[in-house]
């Protein structure tokens, strides 16, 4: 079912490639928008703008002035792409993942020949607005043909192949100078050809950024003179497939070829400001909350919407990460480990042998730059789902140096958190889990500091963002969660995103579907559960039996009450003849539920047949 439309955001809140343009020049210099009358409705307009194969480090260096503008003005973000075997760092992956808000195990999408894509699931964002806001206006305009004929599908009100980024450039213009036009998809495909002609130390790169960087700049200043531009707010995004290679070429596991980026500026972005957390994924889901569409749980999308995307415990280390010890793959200057822990989180390693390599000692704090380079080929770059810092217990890496013996034993452990009586909870974490060896993983939970209890343990390998509820006693008042994990030259668990969630316990609703069955001066009352317990279980029913007044017998006829734990309960001392209205009220430790639909009952005498009469005896 579709998600129910909200109220589209005045000042979207945009991130990763995002740009909210609100009566900004063509190359907006400030962040600053003007504010519409109380009683002047604003459209919220969208335009993402990709630029196939750019690589972020060298924006800069190309000399970009409006995507220079754009940064000064707004937020930065950078991330880093998978790798195989999850998929190759190539468009078809890239933008699948950009347009869906998913990774490509989900997508499906695994090289450029589309040939098994999983888009009934997993649709593009241009699709679902038309799913829930078929009235918006939605068009797809790409340099590369497969970007409007397959990644975009064909709910899309237009998809149209451009031609050359002079000609994509000239359509999106002519597009975007039309009232209404409403959300727009643009990719330029030239830099990518630059790249592959001479990498991006070759002779052509910067100039074919640069001319990327005018187009954009076209594109801006044709939204900047509609018509109705004071009436509007513009979320624009601009972004990245992949990277390349200095010499040229793209589809393998180097930091130039993963790297991608998300530029935005607008109202309610912090001018020069730059984030560690946003990712590609987070494009799509950022477009539909600026229109006013929240994707539903179901849709089981791995990107956030910018404006929901916080910062999470493990990223508060930032700010203590080292540079290597004993790795050398990562670089002297990168910044990427600690082994300091977060406020009210804590690391036993009373297991640990002595030794090994010192950044893995451990459960340790660490990023996707340092972490996926320090070998790489071995799956570190798929954690995809971990964002800024996160946690990994790393047992291969560990192994590689001389240690004591014994295995990697180490256990992260969690602050305690207060319980709020419910009957059950859930732990909320991204888990990216990779077997290579003998090892084992464990997530557990112990109760007012009581005996750890085994809520999940991993037997395969895994990648996902992991949801487990589990049942809490009745008289507890505190969790703490333990992520255990052994191993021996085996491969990594890696942890992002942790959190608790409980409800606030409440009352039940009411019993349902009530019906009567009625007697001789009874009746007997069947229902079933309520259909929320209100987080709490339900201890018992009431039943009440009023009856209805009139001028007959009813006068003389009083309530009936019966208490139960079960789904029914029999009515005595009912009047027959008295009409009765029957209700079910349920009780939990938090209260009583409202009273449930009313039913009737209507007591009857019972007539029994009457007995046959014994035969005369014939007179003799």
């Amino acid at each position: 079912m579709s998600s129910p439309k909200r109220a589209p955001r005045v000042v979207p809140t945009v991130l990763v490639s995002a740009i909210l343009v609100a009566g900004a020049s063509a190359v907006p210099t400030t962040a600053a928008a003007t504010t519409p009358a109380a009683d002047a409705p604003r459209e919220v307009k969208t335009l993402v703008v990709g630029i196939d194969g750019a690589s972020f480090d060298f924006l800069a260096p190309a000399d970009m002035p409006t995507l220079a503008a754009l940064r000064t003005a707004g937020l930065t973000a950078t991330s880093n792409l998978y790798a195989q075997p999850m998929a190759p760092t190539v468009s078809g992956p890239g933008w699948s993942t950009i347009a869906t808000g998913v990774w490509p195990d989900k997508h499906e999408v695994i090289d450029n020949a589309f040939s098994a894509p999983n888009f009934e699931e997993f649709p593009d964002y241009l699709t679902r607005i038309e799913q829930v806001s078929p009235e918006r206006s939605t068009m797809v305009i790409g340099t590369w043909g497969p970007v409007a004929q397959n990644v975009f599908g064909p709910a899309v009100d237009e998809r149209v192949i451009g031609g050359g980024d002079a000609g994509t450039t000239t359509k999106a213009v002519a597009a975007l100078s039309e009232p209404a036009t409403d959300d727009l998809f643009v990719h330029l495909d030239e830099v990518d050809g630059a790249g592959h002609s001479g990498g991006t130390d070759g002779a052509v790169y910067g100039p074919a950024l640069q001319r990327a960087d005018a187009q954009i700049g076209e594109m801006i200043a044709a939204i900047d003179s509609r018509a109705t531009r004071a009436q509007e707010d513009w979320l624009i995004m601009v972004t990245s497939d992949h990277g390349h290679m200095p010499t040229g070429g793209h589809g393998g596991n180097t930091p130039a070829e993963r790297k991608t980026f998300v530029i935005a500026s607008g109202p309610g972005i912090e001018p020069g400001s730059v984030r560690h957390d946003a990712k590609l994924v987070d494009i799509a889901p950022t477009v539909l909350d600026a229109v006013g569409i929240e994707p539903e749980a179901a849709w089981n999308l791995d990107g956030i919407a910018l404006d929901d995307l916080k910062a999470d415990d493990f990223d508060s280390v930032r700010s203590a990460l080292r540079t290597q010890l004993d790795e050398t793959a990562p670089g002297a200057d990168t910044l990427g480990w600690t082994h300091e822990t977060p406020e009210g989180w804590s690391i036993d390693n009373s297991a640990m042998p002595e030794g090994g390599v010192r950044e893995w000692a451990g459960w340790s704090f660490t990023t996707d730059e340092f972490f996926s380079n320090v070998d790489r080929g071995q799956n570190r770059e798929n954690n995809v789902r971990s964002r800024n810092v996160f946690a990994v217990a790393d047992s291969d890496e560990w192994d590689d140096l001389p240690h004591a013996n014994g295995q990697f034993d180490s256990t992260l452990i969690s602050p305690s958190y207060s319980l709020t009586g419910a009957a059950n909870a859930t732990l909320a974490f991204a888990s990216t889990y990779y077997i290579d060896g003998p090892q084992s993983a464990e997530v557990l939970v112990s109760f007012d500091g009581g005996e750890p209890v085994l809520i999940k343990s991993y037997e395969r390998n895994t990648n996902a963002n992991e949801r487990l509820t589990f049942d809490v006693p009745q008289s507890a008042e505190s969790a703490q969660f333990r992520f255990r994990y052994t191993g021996t030259n085996s491969a990594f668990w890696a942890v992002d995103r942790v959190s608790f969630e409980q409800p606030q316990p409440t009352a039940p609703s009411e019993p349902v579907a009530v019906q009567v069955t009625s007697g001789d001066a009874s009746a007997t009352v069947t229902w079933q559960t309520p259909v929320a317990d209100g987080h709490s279980p339900i201890s018992g029913y009431t039943v009440l039996a009023t009856p209805v007044i009139d001028k007959g017998k009813s006068k003389q006829a009083v309530p009936v009450i019966v208490e139960t734990a079960a789904l029914t309960a029999t009515l005595d001392a009912l009047r027959n003849g008295v009409t009765y209205t029957v209700t079910v009220t349920a009780t939990n430790a938090y209260g009583t539920s409202s009273a449930s639909e009313a039913a009737t009952a209507s007591p009857t005498v019972s007539r029994a047949t009457p007995a046959t009469p014994p035969a005369k005896k014939p007179r003799g």
